[in-house]
């Protein structure tokens, strides 16, 4: 049967009510952005850092068979207390390693025996005469691997390119302890850490019930700015609300490229706070270019580290609300959270040809035309530099994401009041990254706190 075709522009066509039928295309994902397999662009940016694998607690005296941007592994500590990364399958016949025996110093295949050390050394072959060569010319395939605060990290990319070992500032904050968490994700690990400069979806998907901030401020648009940090290696933004006719709150984000994320509190704070720290401190982790992991920490422990609850934190549990599944589809349909919103997206995948974007999507295009820099060689400063290119200490990474509340009346006209929020939020975003680039430790914190103060005696009205 033939079909008749409309004579009217197909452009034209889905502005019309009931266009289901004109609409039904779904267009590609973002490959260059979202893949991240060996020897994608991604992938190999991926690579040149270190890696969360999997938690502490998960190696027991049974190998983790995990996988990490579509590379199928096993971890395992050693009796010795090495830590091991290796290629899952055996180099003998392929039998998996996660069905392997933790030895004294290795792991060995459960099929014919054969021992591997940490770092894909072959240490015997038992099976083969006593006099057989074959383990000599060969290794297995091995990762550098270390535990870092309760979380197994490794280095997949280039041996000679091996990075720095991660030093956030957080490490050095005195009193500072960590609870680490890990939450697996039906979704592309874009889909979560472009949320990170996503403040407006805040408003709608945490703000109406409370699920995350008492106060319902949350509910009301921020006054927003957004800017590039590092010459390219990340992103902030300030998202100022005002509290009350006499209180302003003042939030900052960050995140580094391509996959680290840094939140502050989701509790109340007190009137006045002048700098509350980043208390989660994340990696959004492919697991494949379907599914991810979002591994953290819950900073805890220091009057500058407020928050819920961090003893519920650890595998597939957190102390924020809709982080992780819901326990019933139902549930789910009646109170979605990040977990819901950002998996949904697409089947796990944004499409951006097929999005319709506006205002509130800015931090989105942003970081989305960072990372494409970066992958296009025009940010080199957003690559890691080889052990040992930073000078004799290796480079401390300065968390910037704070929250501060502060002293500011309300000004009688509201486009006014709304200028001075965009000037508050400026100013207190200047401070942070100047003195963080001056600065170390708890002279930073200082600093920054004495010229916040300063900030809030000038526009306190």
């Amino acid at each position: 049967m033939a079909v008749q075709e409309s004579e009217t522009n197909p452009r034209d066509l889905v502005k019309r009510p009931f266009s289901g039928y004109h609409s039904r295309e779904i267009t590609e994902h973002d490959a260059l952005l979202h893949e991240t397999g060996p020897g994608t662009p991604m992938g190999e940016y991926f690579r040149r850092f270190w890696l969360p694998i999997c938690l502490t607690e998960q190696l027991t005296d049974l190998p983790k068979a995990v996988r990490t941007l579509g590379e199928d592994l096993v971890a395992f500590r050693d009796k010795s207390g090495q830590v091991g990364v290796l290629h899952r399958h055996c180099s003998h016949r392929g039998t998996s390693l996660e069905y392997g025996i933790v030895s004294e110093r290795g792991i060995r295949c459960c099929y014919h025996g054969w021992l591997f050390d940490v770092d894909g050394t072959i240490l015997e072959t038992p099976g083969e005469p006593p006099d057989s060569k074959l383990k000599d010319g060969l290794f297995h395939g091995a990762y550098p691997a270390i535990d870092l605060h309760g979380m197994v990290w490794a280095y997949m990319g280039p041996p000679d390119l091996t990075p720095d070992k991660l030093h956030l500032d957080f490490f050095d904050m005195p009193g500072v302890k960590f609870a680490p968490f890990a939450l697996p994700y039906e979704s592309n690990w874009l889909n979560s850490q472009e949320n990170t400069m996503d403040p407006f979806h805040a408003v709608f998907l945490h703000g109406t019930d409370g699920q995350h901030f008492k106060n319902p401020s949350i509910g009301l648009a921020p006054n927003i700015e957004w800017r590039v940090t590092g010459d390219g290696d990340g992103m902030v933004y300030m998202s100022v609300r005002r509290l009350d006719d006499e209180w302003v709150w003042a939030r900052m984000n960050h995140c580094f490229m391509p996959f680290q994320s840094f939140v502050p509190t989701t509790v109340e704070l007190p009137t006045p706070t002048y700098y509350n720290a980043a208390i989660y401190l994340r990696q959004h982790i492919p697991v494949d270019d379907r599914r991810s992991i979002l591994f953290g920490w819950r900073a805890y422990g220091t009057d500058r580290t407020i928050g819920p609850d961090h003893t519920q934190n650890g595998w597939n549990l957190t102390d924020v609300d809709g982080q992780t599944q819901r326990p019933s589809y139902e549930e789910a349909q009646r109170k979605a959270g990040d977990f819901e919103a950002q998996g949904s997206i697409w089947y796990g995948v944004a499409r951006p040809e097929t999005e319709h974007r506006g205002t509130t999507d800015t931090g989105v295009v942003m970081i989305r035309r960072l990372m494409r820099e970066i992958l296009e060689g025009d940010l080199p400063a957003a690559w890691p530099k080889p052990a040992g290119r930073n000078g004799d200490d290796p480079k401390v990474w300065k968390v910037l994401a704070q929250d501060s509340v502060i002293n500011v009346k309300r000004r009688a006209n509201t486009d006014e009041d709304w200028d001075l929020l965009t000037t508050v939020g400026e100013e207190i975003t200047d401070v942070v990254i100047d003195g963080s680039d001056r600065f170390d430790g708890d002279e930073r914190v200082d600093w920054i706190v004495a010229r916040i103060k300063e900030i809030e005696a000038k526009y306190r009205g």
